[in-house]
């Protein structure tokens, strides 16, 4: 005779453990989960709330800290916009030629390192003298050798050592960054020294190469600036017209042209970011498989 058995009904305790067991934790979302474009807004939020309440608490009686809104209206008035614009292009024309200037002397200097190594001691002798060298007497003295028919040459000159140290020191770490069993295949198979450079290192060193670029593009447009101010440049350009402000004790136009020139050296940084993202795609993906 068979005996049957029923499973006891599940008590409110059991029934409760269950739903323990089941329940998945929620995922936690932290500020670093947030999209870049967020934390950037509100970082530029919270650097406009300060900036408005030193204005409102500080030099409260020379108004040498204006308020936000009161360079606001130097941004919406279309005639600073013009006077921005003649004398922001001789400026970026300077920093541009320096720029082109100073990181081809100083990517030259790293392949020459590279490819005859007793050098190397005196060009890192020369990258740390430009890196020493203090913009604010190097340009009134170029301003001098050059004269005043040769106004953009002080800019040029200041915008080229600005980045010269970057670039060989982040040149070098990048060409000397190549694999070795890369570098000892083309010797295997009668590959030269310039060999290695064309077909391993030059690629190799692109990342690295493309961080000192992005760093040197701001320091060469704020060279230049500060060469104009020292005497450098035409009667148009950004220095001069910091100069005019300063003299007329305009605090709001300073600002605004100490944030235009902001603007400007981070579109250049943004600028070669960009270039870097499509010539080495291999180095955008963060850690974890995001872009």
């Amino acid at each position: 005779m068979a005996i049957t058995t029923t499973p006891p009904e599940p008590t409110a305790g059991d029934t409760a453990r269950e739903a323990r067991v089941v329940a998945v934790p929620r995922e936690r979302r932290t500020v670093a989960d947030l999209p870049a474009w967020a934390g950037g807004l509100i970082g530029a939020v919270l650097i406009v709330l300060v900036w408005w309440l030193a204005a409102e608490t500080l030099y409260t009686d020379s108004h040498a800290i204006p308020t936000p809104w009161a360079v606001a209206k130097h941004v919406s008035s279309g005639d600073d916009w013009s006077a921005l614009r003649s004398n922001f292009t001789p400026t970026i024309e300077a920093a541009l030629w320096g720029y082109l200037w100073g990181d081809l002397l100083a990517l030259g200097a790293a392949v020459i390192v590279l490819l005859l190594p007793p050098l190397e001691e005196a060009i890192n002798q020369l990258a740390i003298v430009t890196y020493c060298l203090p913009p604010v007497a190097i340009a009134p003295i170029v301003v001098v050798i050059a004269g005043q028919d040769n106004s953009q040459a002080a800019p040029i000159v200041v915008a080229s050592l600005a980045p010269f140290f970057t670039t060989v020191v982040g040149s070098l770490v990048g060409l000397r960054a190549a694999p070795q069993t890369s570098l000892d295949l083309v010797t295997a198979y009668g590959g030269s020294k310039l060999t290695q450079l064309r077909k391993v290192r030059v690629i190799s060193a692109l990342p690295n190469v493309f961080a000192a670029l992005k760093i040197a593009a701001p320091a060469a447009f704020l060279g230049a600036v500060l060469a104009e101010f020292l005497g450098g440049g035409g009667d148009n350009s950004v220095g001069q017209a910091l100069i005019a402000a300063q003299s007329n004790n305009d605090a709001a136009l300073l600002w605004f042209l100490a944030l235009a020139s902001g603007v400007v050296a981070g579109f250049g940084y943004l600028l070669i970011g960009l270039v870097a993202r499509l010539v080495t795609p291999w180095t955008t993906t963060r850690p974890g498989g995001r872009p």
